[in-house]
């Protein structure tokens, strides 16, 4: 039974690992700068015509920009990695980038996208970003890359303080299996002992 707890704990830490990062600070005084790293092999609008990366619990915001640069050599691969349209939603408290084109690359070394920006008079703190549409080329829906968490902006009153974290529904399904797995191996020892 251990051997399967571990081996199910080291598949859940696969679906996982290689995720895409995103990640902020403040460079200006009304403006936070963002950076988006695909770990290798990671991509995008591969399960869905559309990827986001969407902020939210923020406040003041009167802009957003899309990246400026990335670190591709391939110009095909620059350009495709800059088309991130933003939008500012629900009166400057969400931030959403949108991207439709055709993926990454598949780079076998982290790439980044750098420049996405937002502008905002509201207090420096953390919002919650999520983002959807990452996986990797041929996996669908097994290797979703879809991450959530907090990064810096402008809040109401400095930001979300508390961070629950979340799993896949890779690794959620995983769990099940291994919960569902050690009952059903404790129920049967516990059938065995009886009839000795």
């Amino acid at each position: 039974m251990r051997k399967l707890l571990l081996v199910v704990a080291l598949l859940m830490y696969a679906c996982t690992a290689g995720a895409v990062q995103f990640s902020g600070t403040q460079t200006g005084p009304n403006v936070w700068t963002y950076t988006l790293t695909y770990d290798p092999l990671d991509n995008y609008s591969i399960c869905k015509a559309n990827t986001t990366i969407t902020i939210s619990g923020l406040s003041g915001v009167v802009s957003a920009g899309a990246p400026t640069s990335t670190d591709y050599s391939n110009p095909t691969a620059n350009t495709e990695n800059l088309k991130w349209t933003p939008q500012v939603l629900n009166a400057g408290t969400t931030v959403v980038w949108t991207s439709s084109g055709f993926g990454t690359g598949n780079s076998g070394v982290s790439q980044h996208v750098y420049g996405f920006t937002i502008t905002g008079t509201g207090t420096p703190g953390t919002a919650s970003f999520n983002t959807s549409g990452f996986a990797r080329d041929g996996t669908c829906p097994t290797q979703v890359l879809d991450i959530s968490g907090l990064v810096a902006g402008p809040t109401a009153t400095g930001g979300v303080t508390v961070s629950v974290p979340t799993l896949s529904e890779i690794a959620l399904a995983l769990l099940g299996v291994a919960l569902l797995c050690l009952g059903l191996n404790r129920s049967l020892r516990g059938r065995f002992n009886a009839r000795r």
